[in-house]
Formats: structure tokens, sequence, C-alpha cells
């Protein structure tokens, strides 16, 4: 007898920040503001990615967008007097998501929708930014299933991604939602036994 294998469940993960206003409002309302335009992106993005398929009617029913709590953090790094930073994690998944192979050549081109996102709010990345400086959004692409990517333009996975409790926090969040919670078996286990 022979069993199908199961498709793996690839997941796209990104994290936003921001600590200064943008002309959408202070940080908090560019953060909401951007998470629709986000949404949008990726649909589209993944559209392309499925243009061999016939249904595209229904691939933004199949995508699932797990948001985090919105998370206030202190500045990491340099200039230390700028304000807090808010962060939040998106982790995107779904049935014909799965269906598109991570590959560097998509995950370069979502990257470069969502730098323009990122100049529709009012972040000019160059050669006048300072490192971890104030910022009215920033846009991370974290990881994207087991892809591993080293261009000038994207590092996949983030090569600071274990290192950043903004990042961590709000992703263990929303992993926590999405994938259930275990079980204990046994209230206490003596493990020497």
């Amino acid at each position: 007898m022979t069993y199908a294998k199961p498709v793996p469940k690839w997941k796209l993960i990104i994290a936003i920040g921001a600590n200064i206003p943008s002309k959408f409002g202070n940080p908090i309302t560019t953060l909401t503001s951007i998470r629709p335009e986000i949404e949008k992106n990726i649909y589209e993005w993944n559209i392309s990615c499925n243009i061999p398929k016939k249904d595209l009617q229904n691939i933004d029913k199949s995508l699932s967008f797990n948001w985090s709590s919105l998370f206030e953090t202190d500045p990491l790094g340099s200039p230390i007097s700028q304000p807090n930073f808010i962060n939040a994690v998106l982790v995107v998944d779904g049935e014909d998501f799965s269906s598109v192979l991570p590959q560097e050549k998509s995950a370069i081109a979502l990257m470069k929708k969502l730098l323009d996102l990122e100049k529709i709010f009012g972040r000019e990345r160059g050669k006048k930014e300072i490192i971890w400086g104030p910022r009215t959004i920033d846009i991370d692409l974290l990881s994207w299933g087991e892809l591993q990517v080293k261009t000038e333009d994207l590092i996949l996975p983030h090569p600071r991604l274990t290192e950043r409790n903004f990042v961590l926090i709000p992703l263990s969040e929303v992993l926590a939602k999405t994938q259930g919670k275990p079980r204990q078996i046994e209230s206490h286990t003596n493990w020497s036994e």
C-alpha cells in the first residue's frame, strides 16, 4: 500500500517595526495602516508564483495571514536617544502558498515589493540612514521555509533572527496561536528513574 506524501507547509515570516511618525500617523497607526498593504502585496506576489495553476480565483482564500500583537521594545544598538519601537510579526501559510517551492528569485521579488512599500510609508534606505536608527517603517523578510539565500539584497534566514527578542516574542505568540499548545503528559515526572 502506498501513501500520499503530505505537502510541506512552508511558512513565510515577516517582521515590521516603527518608532517615528510617518505620513500615516504615529508608529502604531503606521503599522496598522501597512498591514492590509502587506497582505495585498503578498497576495499579488503569490498569484505571480502560482501562474501555472488554472484556478487562481481561490488562492486568496487559501492564504492565512497570522499577525502577532503589537509589542513596544527598546531600540537596539545606536543611537540610544531615540523613541521605543513598536513591532509585530506576520506568519503566512496556506494550501496554495504551500504549493510554491521557496526559491531565491521569488524571495527577492517579494523583498522588492516590501521595500517599495517602505518607500510609500516614508522610509528611504541609503547611505544617509543611521544603522539601527529611527525609522518610519522597517519590513524584514525573516524566513521562508528552509530557503537559504545570501545576496547583496537579501539574506535568508535573517542573520540576527535568533538574537532579537522583538522578533522572537511576537513570533512565539503567533506560532502558539497557529500550532496549538503542547499537552503536559505528567505534572511531576522524575526523569532520573
